[in-house]
């Protein structure tokens, strides 16, 4: 008898995968784009406060900006990243809503 579990996991690979992209891709947009600290001396985003930062922005939690204010660069990112993100989650809910339906019907 095959694991359910892992019938679902291979249905739900793309979506998954999509998701890990969309983080990854926005992660890498923040630490590559310079900002600036309270001292107006450039700053780079470290790759711990990025998938931080993303993490909780993409969840829709949204506690600011970390650790300085960003510039309009950044922002302009930001605003592209919760885009994708809201695109890439939609796109996994709904396959798993469709999975689930799926198998409660047959």
């Amino acid at each position: 008898m095959p694991n359910i579990f892992f019938l679902m996991l291979r249905r739900l690979r793309t979506p998954i995968i999509t998701l890990i992209l969309i983080y990854a891709i926005s992660v890498f947009g923040l630490v590559l784009i310079p900002g600036v600290d309270n001292a107006g001396q450039p700053y780079r985003m470290d790759f711990f406060h990025a998938i931080y930062f993303i993490s909780y922005t993409a969840t829709t939690i949204g506690f600011g900006e970390i650790p300085y204010a960003f510039t309009s660069a950044q922002r302009m990112w930001v605003l592209v990243c919760i885009y994708l993100a809201v695109i890439g989650w939609t796109y996994a809910l709904s396959s798993i809503f469709a999975l689930s339906r799926r198998s409660s019907a047959g």
